[in-house]
């Protein structure tokens, strides 16, 4: 999850709109992946980018089925940290699909599919394997996003 400190917030609550803050930076303690969502907002005739950090595949999916005709995706990418990714660092990569499943304990691991091809998982069990997985659901694909 992401964290703030009130000393990085940006004016003062609620200038920007009823409930909306404004942060310089945001923080993450733990090293797992997250998704950097572009969305087209179109309301009274105006159309405004922005862009969504979303930490976890269920929120992500709520993002996606919330989508209509004012709230369009437009662009998923993923960003793993290095020992998903197999690199030196964090790496930010255009998704192309994501999968959940369940370990041999039951456990949730997120399948990861990225534009190269490069396949990632979330699991930290040394010698796991996608093939043991069970009640595979997929979350995403990139055929999801719609055009503006």
């Amino acid at each position: 999850m992401f964290r703030t400190h009130d000393s990085d917030m940006l004016g003062l609550p609620g200038m920007f709109g009823e409930g909306q803050y404004q942060w310089n930076q945001v923080s993450k303690v733990l090293r797992n992946h997250w998704y950097h969502v572009t969305v087209q907002a179109k309301h009274e005739g105006r159309s405004t980018e922005l862009v969504l950090m979303i930490e976890s595949e269920p929120r992500l999916q709520q993002i996606l089925i919330a989508q209509d005709d004012e709230i369009i995706i437009t662009d998923v990418q993923v960003i793993t940290p290095a020992h998903m990714n197999g690199a030196g660092g964090w790496r930010m990569e255009k998704l192309t699909k994501v999968t959940l499943g369940e370990d041999e304990n039951e456990c949730v691991v997120c399948l990861l599919e990225v534009e190269t091809g490069s396949k990632y998982h979330s699991s930290h069990q040394p010698g796991f394997s996608i093939d043991l997985l069970s009640n595979l659901r997929p979350i995403y694909h990139a055929n999801m996003i719609r055009t503006a």
